[in-house]
């Protein structure tokens, strides 16, 4: 399957659409697909089009349910479990149905004067009283591997992890660039020097809002000094004999298979 994005797109009345039902965070797909409607005036009024699943449009819209027994019955999927067992372009569709209804519904009313947001012919919203224009919030975010001359990399685990290691991370600060991030992170939480920043990839991470962005950098001097508020153990570690990874869908685990698969990259 594959989904294309097109906020601007144009619905006819009477077309068949998939319908991504989102309640709390959570996104109703029964068979591990989304429930196919007629678009209609309901759609219309409340739905956001949000772009094409294999040729037919898709409309995000907010379900309610009629108890707290509902949301817990079967095809109504939280963001992490369906980050485990849905297509990638099921995947794809309901991380930007939840990201455009929660940006839709926390900007009805302009947080300069109060009044009323419009939404644009693209995902932004324009206030109707100052001209206010605001667009969906990304905040990105640094995934650092720090590696050595030794063939070993640096990894961390935080307090509620169990036996799992993984990459360093943390947010972009204003003014700062990813590069930056990356050396100002490493510093900080693990005490280390690095330099020669290298791009690997990046990953929407709708928890609630970020774009994670993976490196690879190359330790130049210091010994470990963990920031004991932000991790409870950071040790060196050899390809060869590595511990409990994140799971495979998350990029720190691409990020580090990346380094085992491509020693000397680039």
């Amino acid at each position: 399957m594959e989904f294309m994005r097109n906020a601007g797109c144009q619905i006819a009345e009477g077309a068949t659409v998939y319908v991504v039902g989102v309640n709390d965070r959570r996104v109703l797909i029964p068979d591990g697909l989304f429930p196919v409607e007629t678009f209609g005036f309901g759609l219309a009024q409340d739905g956001i089009p949000l772009g094409e699943l294999d040729g037919i449009p898709v409309v995000a819209v907010s379900r309610s349910v009629e108890s707290s027994d509902q949301i817990e019955e079967p095809g109504w999927l939280g963001l992490r479990d369906m980050l485990q067992v849905s297509d990638n372009a099921v995947i794809e569709a309901s991380i930007l149905a939840v990201q455009r209804l929660e940006f839709r519904d926390s900007t009805r009313f302009c947080s300069r004067c109060a009044s009323a947001m419009e939404q644009l012919s693209d995902t932004g919203r324009k206030c109707s009283g100052c001209s206010h224009v605001m667009y969906p919030l990304v905040t990105p975010a640094v995934l650092v591997l720090i590696e050595d001359q030794n063939r070993r990399t640096l990894l961390a685990q935080k307090d509620g992890w169990g036996n799992r290691f993984s990459v360093i991370a943390g947010f972009v600060e204003p003014g700062e660039s990813l590069e930056q991030c990356c050396v100002r992170e490493a510093l900080e939480e693990v005490g280390v020097t690095v330099s020669d920043v290298r791009y690997v990839g990046s990953q929407p991470w709708p928890f609630p809002h970020q774009l994670m962005v993976a490196f690879r950098v190359r330790w130049v001097s210091g010994a470990i000094k963990r920031d004991e508020l932000e991790l409870s153990d950071a040790r060196w570690f050899s390809s060869d004999a590595l511990p409990e990874l994140p799971p495979t869908i998350a990029l720190s685990r691409t990020l580090i298979q990346h380094w085992i698969d491509y020693p000397s990259y680039p």
